[in-house]
């Protein structure tokens, strides 16, 4: 799966397509990523998740779907964030915010379930994945149109293709360069994409080799159109792309359910009815409104100048008690963590595994699920969350929180404290800072007890904070002083989350190919045993054997610990009673699924 990044408050959101992931600036997973997490895997059907979305415990109940053919027409849908967009064009996207828009005005040959991650019909009515895993056949619905009513067709789809496969900043390049042909196309030695074939209303995807998540990956693909960006691709120059294209952030033609309106930064973005698509919306407009924290977010959802929002758990039982509001709760599909720098010039014991260890002995996530998130979430020791079908926690330590065992394991490293009470070693002390984004209440507070429990076994951490913007940049784009050129980045270690898709791939985050600048594996872990564990999950299709190679992936980095993993956060979400036909789901970011079919009473 991809992953994205999220921004809200104490919350981690589901990312880009059906087949991202992404950094959320939200609390606990939920993305993303690049793209949205791919739907259930094929050819093998995925079983239902163990978390099914609820309405939270004595909260008012959901209103009740309208009848078929009954729903009202007209109206505004506002959700509220508290993290602006970055980009709206889904090749580029590698964060909640952004993908939560552009998946309004982009859409994908596939569909997902919120509440299973299984893949349904969306722009191809018919599809199907080849037993060997290595051929994908979409039948596109007849009569589909971009919004300025020119025709969408199957090209539309291959351009899209090809125009992620030569982008430089997407990091979604991995969900489709197993197509045959795409690796010639992204080098320059092809000026096409062998592996398409389109025939009308009928598009076949080859593969190289078996490929688990393509379903959800390759379908998942938001698809743009050729007319307007084709102009940026030149077939024969593989440095030719649509990065820098202006209709990047001004979106001229749609081919979801909204066509973009304005954008008004960190304020507003105004999307609009598209009256071309296949499944038109009853809504009249979908905004997404941005508010400059997570306390002022949850009053605008309380006195209904927002229609639906994320809010954190410590305001449960006040927004329970909110007559006018429906609110969910449910396991989000992703988690916080802290990540350490692998190439971090002076912070080199990060590549300590005993340090690594120590640090997760050293820290009660527990405590922190148990006050800071008031219950409303689960400690996490590896990377797949419970939510998701390839869950296995068997075999995995847990990390009991034991100061006197973190400190033994940094004694046997060849620690030593000095005089100060800070473990030093050769003359360097065990320092560093944790960066996450301003904000964010919950992670501001857990890297807070994260130093305050550091310091008590001798580690001197210093907590900080800036916008989740521009901790995006610094994970995609910085470069450390002594390792940038190897890929390393501008900080010692950083607590975000992942909003994750359907499928449980993990080659966008773990992979040692995914450590190129804008790719998600930002800290520049690398691991020949976890490289061949995520690639046999890729290409052994039953789900036994997807499993068992996930299992394996999962223990390697639960003994290694590039990450302290922390906590997948219960999704707590508020949706104003106006609102009709609401599905949320842990597949779906922010309870966005399907908003062509909500409507307002």
């Amino acid at each position: 799966m991809d992953f994205m990044r999220g921004a809200a408050g104490g919350r981690i959101v589901s990312t880009l397509t059906a087949s991202m992931l992404m950094l959320a600036a939200c609390g606990p997973a939920g993305q993303g990523t690049p793209t949205s997490a791919p739907a259930a895997n094929a050819p093998a059907a995925t079983s239902a998740p163990a978390t099914q979305p609820t309405p939270a415990t004595n909260a008012p109940a959901p209103t009740a779907a309208p009848a078929a053919g009954q729903a009202k027409q007209g109206g505004r849908v506002i959700l509220g964030e508290f993290a602006d967009a970055k980009t709206l064009n889904p090749v580029t996207v590698t964060d909640v915010p952004s993908d939560v828009v552009t998946s309004r005005i982009y859409t994908s040959l596939i569909a997902v379930d919120p509440k299973t991650g299984d893949a349904g019909p969306n722009l191809a009515e018919k599809f199907d994945f080849s037993a060997d895993g290595k051929t994908l056949t979409f039948q596109l619905r007849d009569g589909l149109k971009f919004s300025d009513g020119s025709p969408l067709t199957g090209d539309d789809f291959k351009f899209t293709v090809l125009a992620t496969l030569r982008s430089k900043k997407t990091n979604h390049k991995n969900n489709v360069d197993q197509i045959v042909g795409a690796k010639e196309y992204i080098a320059g030695s092809a000026d096409d994409v062998s592996g398409i074939k389109v025939d009308g209303n009928n598009i076949t995807v080859s593969l190289v080799n078996a490929f688990c998540p393509a379903l959800n990956q390759i379908g998942g693909l938001s698809v743009i159109p050729k007319s307007v960006f084709g102009k940026y691709l030149d077939p024969k120059d593989a440095n030719k792309n649509l990065d820098d294209a202006p209709e990047n952030n001004a979106p001229p033609v749609a081919s979801g359910a909204f066509t973009f309106k304005e954008w008004v930064p960190n304020d507003h973005i105004t999307l609009v009815r598209n009256d071309n698509y296949w499944q038109k919306a009853n809504i009249d407009e979908w905004v997404h409104k941005v508010y400059p924290n997570q306390d002022s977010l949850t009053a605008a959802l309380k006195v209904g100048e927002v229609d639906m929002a994320q809010f954190d758990p410590k305001d449960v039982q006040d927004m329970q008690s909110v007559s006018s509001l429906q609110v969910f709760k449910y396991l989000n599909l992703g988690y916080t963590y802290i990540g350490w720098n692998q190439l971090r010039g002076g912070k080199e014991f990060l590549q300590s595994k005993a340090v690594r260890q120590a640090l997760a002995y050293g820290l009660n996530v527990d405590q922190v699920v148990d006050k800071v998130l008031f219950g409303e979430g689960v400690k996490m020791v590896a990377h797949t969350p419970p939510v998701s079908w390839a869950y296995d926690p068997n075999g995995l330590n847990d990390y009991k929180y034991d100061p006197a065992r973190a400190e033994q394991l940094l004694q046997q490293d060849g620690w030593a404290k000095g005089s100060d009470g800070v473990y030093a070693k050769d003359g360097q002390k065990l320092e560093f800072s944790i960066i996450t984004n301003a904000g964010n209440v919950i992670r501001e507070t857990f890297i807070q007890v994260a130093a305050e429990q550091y310091r008590q076994i001798g580690i001197n951490v210093e907590p900080k904070t800036e916008s989740f913007e521009a901790l995006v940049d610094r994970i995609n784009t910085s470069k450390d002083p002594k390792y940038g050129e190897q890929g390393g980045h501008d900080f010692d270690a950083n607590v975000i989350g992942w909003s994750l898709t359907a499928d449980p791939d993990m080659y966008s985050i773990w992979h040692s190919n995914s450590t190129h600048p804008s790719e998600n594996n930002y800290i520049q872990y690398k691991n020949p045993d976890l490289d061949k564990a995520i690639e046999d999950s890729r290409t052994h299709c039953a789900q036994a054997d997807r499993k068992a190679a996930i299992k394996t992936a999962n223990q390697i980095i639960n003994e290694e610990q590039p990450y302290n993993f922390g906590f997948a956060q219960n999704v707590l979400l508020g949706v104003s009673k106006k609102v009709q036909n609401i599905n949320p789901g842990p597949f779906a970011r922010q309870g966005q699924a399907k908003p062509e079919t909500w409507s307002i009473q």
